[in-house]
């Protein structure tokens, strides 16, 4: 701990170790976990008939203290690992899919960067702005939607995992920082039972095999462990020419129980290091139909199900330091990297009617997003940018040296797209969640307090390199350089400059690092059939360090060091390390969350809501107007901007019943929430890069199992008004966007999982479906409603072997989730012309047909 940052921090850290191991010293070796002994597998597959919806299962994520979902007041859906394995996810955004409330655009693969959201809050700026990703209860990054380094990045789904819990609204205002939306908590197997298993899955139909290996149970009566992880290898769902696809994940814990069982003290370890591919916008027909995108299809040349932007031709690209020369070759074929070492604990103890609770985790963590983004032009289009006489040629690949021309390339188009180099050497964060709580008895009542603190440190260390390169769109494209009317090189290497993508926005220097204190307290009354609870929260974050923007290089620069300064050496952009710009502010704000739930039987409760939460802005807060570039403060009436507050209103239903034929249950939450937002994503290219936009939804959420014999059926349904209430820059400009529906928002999105069990197999369906979607705020383009679907079959060799059959997308669909790129409809007639298609849109695409073939021992 030598090399802490803050002393006082340390000093905690210390005082909190040397009490836990005090307290482990002084355990009598007699004691003995207090839980009971496991039920027979009738008496549990009974219980579980009888619980359709897990309403028994004590919530652990966001509350104040351990409740059944049938007596909280908040929305919580429990997903377990055969649901899980049955869905057969691609990536961990995919896995979210099962969790009403929550759309996962996870179009983006198995690297990550997809954009996440519940409940119509908006996805303005990409990533995952109000729902924070947990593992064992402390987020993985305290800011979901960072730069180049979304949430989902750091985390993987395995074997290891024995439940995702998911709180939606309500609490996750008050028990966590910046999440107003949701909590999406990955709770780890920590040894109860003992055993584990090994699988081995392969891709029949694409190229990834996949080693899962888990281990646990006890050491002694009161101390037990557990030990897994994975390693991944091949390309992943779409075609890239070369492994995209490597990497491991080894996690492990062990537990310590006292106190007879009351008490226990858990120590954890991760390590993560993988890389993978992440998918960018692809081009594909289109039917149009008014101003309805539908009946989408390949264009000839490019598989929009199963080909990807990477190719053997653009591996790589020269990077640009503060100096305009070369300083080294970026690897394209890297996708989304990410290196990350983790240590924890958590501490728990009841003792003279107080419950202590402390988890803390430090983690180290680096990566880079390394790839090649795609953007869809014509030839004409292409050269028109250039001027007047200007040719392209073939750079490399089987035309190498052939001029350009409509008809020979692959696909009739060409990407100008950004080749991103993004190198995040440091993402560390550590956090450390205190509490202390007590319960009374009081005139037949029970009352509760719980009070904690909140400290956590996110570092924010990236070098942006970002520039713009020419290529031939299709399988396996070769780079296109231009040539101006006198033959002079205007590219290189189809680059058109170096640094110079976006604007020419992307030589940075992020050196950013925020602090975030937060004391909570949670009040709760449980009397008969009547339980409320209320808490509030003061999150106050200080930012600090420095960042620096671009500078234009006058005349250019040699970059290669031949004596000349020819093509994109003429237009370079490198980080101005001479002028850095100061972050020196400090924001707060406050939350509350009251809730009320009343059980009018031992089958059926209701529960009401209010809330209010906030997220402060970090990152993306720079390189704005918010920041004064002299003192590194707020600038006057930056406060708004910088944190976005939500306010909810929920209203809920748990129902369940058995019957001699079967059961069910039924979870429904009626919502309302308001939210106001800062907006900045240098990456968009259709509406402003910077806004102060307001939004208002309503909405109904609906979560359902059905349970007769073998037959089980889940089902899931969302609905969503959702309309932009204010605009800054729209309303000033005279297009406001106000009333309107916000671009990628569906009305519904739903979830039906039919399962059946048979003997010694089972088998069923996931269709996972959403209604149609406007491509822009201003609604002038819309695209269908779609839905995809999953399927699969277990069969029991022997009751410790299983093999799995696992089909995602079975009927090989074209599903966009977010709409098109193009801002209009012009555009996409446009490009379609120059195939002779009625449209051509560019956008992310679902991946295509995949079979795997898995096999599990358990042991």
């Amino acid at each position: 701990m030598k090399h802490c940052r803050q002393r006082a921090l340390c000093a905690a850290i210390h005082s909190i170790f040397a009490a836990a191991a005090t307290a482990l010293v002084a355990v009598p070796a007699q004691a003995q976990e207090g839980a009971a002994p496991a039920a027979p597998a009738e008496a549990s597959s009974a219980a579980t008939q009888a619980d359709a919806l897990g309403l028994n299962t004590v919530v652990v994520t966001g509350v104040s203290g351990g409740k059944s979902k049938m007596r909280s007041s908040i929305s919580v859906t429990d997903i377990d690992p055969q649901q899980i394995a049955d869905f057969g996810p691609r990536s961990e955004a995919e896995v979210l899919h099962l969790i009403p409330g929550i759309r996962a655009e996870s179009s983006a693969g198995p690297g990550g960067n997809s954009n996440i959201t519940v409940r119509g809050l908006p996805i303005a700026s990409g990533g995952s702005k109000y729902v924070q990703l947990q593992e064992d209860g402390l987020p993985v990054v305290e800011f979901g939607d960072m730069n180049f380094a979304n949430n989902d990045y750091w985390l993987r789904y395995d074997a290891n995992i024995a439940r995702i819990e998911t709180v939606r609204g309500g609490s996750a205002s008050t028990f966590a920082s910046h999440a107003p939306g949701a909590i999406i908590n990955f709770l780890s197997k920590t040894g109860e039972e003992d055993g584990g298993s090994v699988a081995f899955s392969h891709g029949l139909n694409y190229k990834e095999n996949r080693t899962d290996l888990e281990y646990g149970g006890h050491l002694s009566p009161d101390l037990r462990f557990h030990i897994g992880g994975f390693y991944r290898d091949g390309e992943g769902p779409r075609n890239s020419s070369y492994n995209t696809e490597r990497g491991y994940q080894v996690k492990g814990n062990i537990t310590r129980t006292f106190n007879g069982g009351q008490g226990y003290f858990r120590a954890y370890f991760k390590v993560l290091d993988d890389r993978a591919p992440t998918y960018t916008s692809m081009p594909a027909r289109a039917d149009i139909h008014g101003n309805t995108l539908s009946g989408f299809s390949s264009i000839p040349g490019f598989d929009i199900l199963r080909d990807s932007q990477n190719s053997i031709y653009n591996t790589s690209a020269l990077a640009v330091g503060p100096v305009g020369t070369a300083t080294r070759v970026a690897d394209l074929t890297q996708g989304i990297s990410v290196n990350a070492k983790s240590v924890g604990f958590e501490f728990h103890n009841q003792f003279n009617g107080f419950t202590v609770d402390d988890k803390f985790r430090y983690t180290s963590q680096s990566g880079a997003f390394q790839t090649q983004f795609w953007g869809l032009e014509t030839l004409a289009g292409t050269l028109a940018g250039f001027g007047a006489g200007s040719s392209a040629v073939y750079v490399n690949g089987p035309k190498a040296g052939q001029q350009v021309t409509q008809a020979n390339l692959a696909t009739g188009f060409i990407s100008n797209g950004a080749a991103i180099d993004v190198r995040t050497p440091d993402i560390g964060h550590y956090a450390n969640d205190l509490s202390v709580g007590r319960s009374f008895k009081l005139d037949g009542a029970t009352l509760g307090a719980k009070a904690g603190y909140y400290h956590s440190n996110q570092d924010i260390v990236e070098q942006w390199s970002i520039s713009g390169r020419l290529m031939e769109v299709g399988r396996d494209g070769a780079l296109i350089d231009i040539l101006g009317a006198g033959g002079a090189a205007l590219t290189s290497m189809g680059l058109t400059g170096y640094n110079d993508q976006w604007g020419a926005c992307c030589a940075r220097n992020y050196d950013a690092h925020y602090t975030t204190d937060a004391p909570y307290l949670g009040l709760t009354y449980a009397r008969g059939p009547l339980d409320i609870d209320a808490s509030v929260r003061r999150d106050s974050v200080q930012a600090s360090g420095s960042y620096a923007g671009p500078t234009r290089l006058a005349g250019g620069a040699d970059v290669d060091g031949d004596g000349a300064v020819t093509g994109a050496e003429r237009n370079v952009y490198v980080i101005d390390s001479a002028h850095p710009r100061p972050i020196n502010y400090k924001v707060g704000y406050n939350s509350y969350s009251l809730g009320a739930n009343y059980q009018f039987g031992k089958d059926v409760s209701a529960f009401a809501r209010a809330s209010r939460g906030g997220r402060a802005i970090a990152d993306r807060l720079l390189f704005s107007s918010n920041i004064d570039a002299v003192t590194g403060g707020l600038s006057a009436g930056a406060d708004a901007a910088a944190v976005a507050r939500v306010r909810q209103l929920e209203l809920g239903l748990k129902y369940r019943a058995r019957r001699d034929w079967g059961s069910f249950g039924l979870f429904s939450t009626l919502y309302h929430s308001t939210v106001s937002e800062f907006d900045y994503d240098q990456t968009r290219t259709v509406g402003p890069r910077l806004n102060q936009t307001g939004y208002r939804s309503n909405g109904l959420e609906l979560e359902s199992v059905l349970r007769i014999g073998g037959f089980a059926l889940n089902a899931n349904a969302t609905y969503t008004d959702l309309k932009i209430t204010s605009d800054l820059v729209g309303q000033a400009a005279g297009t406001s966007t106000v009333g309107n529906t916000p671009h990628g928002s569906p009305r519904w999105l739903y979830a039906v999982s039919p399962r059946y069990d048979f003997g010694a197999g089972s088998a069923g369906l996931s269709i996972i479906g959403q209604s149609r979607v406007w491509s822009d705020d201003a609604n002038t383009l819309q695209v269908k409603g779609r839905y995809l679907v999953n399927s699969f079959v277990n069969y029991h060799v022997t009751p410790d072997i299983t093999l799995s059959l696992n089909v995602n997308n079975l009927l090989d669909d074209i599903a966009f989730s977010a709409g098109v790129d193009q801002g209009s409809l012009a555009q996409v007639r446009a490009l379609g012309a120059a195939i002779g298609a009625q449209g051509v849109v560019s956008s992310r695409p679902e991946a295509g047909r995949t079979v795997s073939l898995a096999v599990r021992y358990s042991f």
